[in-house]
């Protein structure tokens, strides 16, 4: 082949990958989302259940949890507070999550109606939140997410 067959072949099938590629970034994208909702869904009944097999597959070792107060713990503090009773989550509804997928991490924001209490203290009825995950070897993990009242209106 002349040089200028073999740039006008390269040109093509470098052009080839970009579509397809753009292609599957189409698709991806809604896969992502539905695998994430996916996970929140049984993130919270994890919590409900005090399930802490099942949130050690769903939450980062590095996991940071910040509340509704500025108070932050990590994955064994969540854990702890679950084995304790400090913690228990009677319910939990998901509701408006939007996810935001940036290659291997994504963002997922929503709300959350609850009741359950801490240290005997009764949890805020609704929340907005923001959690973050990372996929690590194929597995979407959590590894940070932040609360937020929401205040009556």
């Amino acid at each position: 082949m002349t040089p200028k067959v073999i740039i006008v072949v390269a040109v093509a099938l470098a052009s080839l990958g970009v579509s397809v590629a753009q292609n599957n970034l189409a698709v991806e994208p809604g896969g992502v989302s539905q695998a994430l909702e996916e996970l929140e869904q049984k993130w919270v009944e994890a919590l409900v259940k005090a399930d802490t097999t099942k949130l050690d597959e769903i939450v980062a070792n590095t996991y940071v949890d910040t509340d509704e107060e500025g108070n932050r713990t990590d994955k064994r503090g969540m854990v702890a507070a679950l084995q304790s009773g400090d913690l228990k989550m009677a319910s939990i509804t998901l509701s408006d999550m939007r996810v935001h997928a940036y290659g291997d991490s994504a963002v997922v924001t929503g709300t959350a109606a609850q009741t359950g209490t801490f240290r005997g203290q009764s949890l805020v009825p609704r929340i907005v939140f923001t959690d973050t995950f990372v996929r690590q070897n194929g597995k979407w993990r959590a590894v940070a997410s932040h609360r937020s009242t929401v205040k009556s209106q």
